[in-house]
């Protein structure tokens, strides 16, 4: 349904799963709340979600809580949930740690131009980018899933930090 654009379903189909515990639901219930996508924008609403599935062990839940604090400009609070994000293995916290640390940095713009330059096709009904067998939000300025090959060297990025 998200993905033919029926939105207001699926978040209702999202919430019924993400109320019976799914992980996985309770991150896009999360993401559907942080970026108004089928319901109206509630960052209170996005946090609670996105913490009840970073509690269940969901990676990409704590580099989004991170990423609502980067861009509430609260840099401690961001590193304080990407760094637990990296240890439960989601590489793009990675470079959200090295973009914090090298924000002055004449590299800066190719880091944050990078995120997009692999994207193969983008969705016109969802505005998503399939880029590296996940989806990217250019509107959030993150990947909404998980990487599946898990991106080592990004890893090797924060370890030179």
């Amino acid at each position: 349904m998200w993905h033919r654009g029926q939105l207001r379903n699926a978040f209702r189909l999202f919430l019924v799963a993400a109320n019976a515990s799914d992980k996985a639901s309770q991150l896009n219930v999360g993401y559907f709340y942080d970026n108004g996508v089928g319901t109206k924008r509630n960052r209170e609403e996005a946090l609670r979600w996105y913490k009840r599935a970073y509690r269940r062990g969901d990676a990409s839940a704590a580099n989004n809580i991170g990423t609502i604090w980067r861009d509430e400009q609260k840099p401690k609070r961001a590193l304080s949930w990407f760094q637990p994000a990296v240890k439960l293995g989601d590489d793009g916290s990675n470079l959200e740690i090295a973009m914090h640390y090298l924000r002055e940095a004449p590299c800066m713009t190719y880091l944050k131009s990078s995120r997009i330059l692999a994207a193969r096709e983008s969705h016109t009904e969802t505005g998503l980018y399939y880029c590296c067998a996940r989806y990217y939000d250019p509107n959030a300025g993150r990947f909404i899933s998980e990487d599946p090959a898990g991106l080592t060297y990004l890893r090797a990025l924060w370890s030179l930090i």
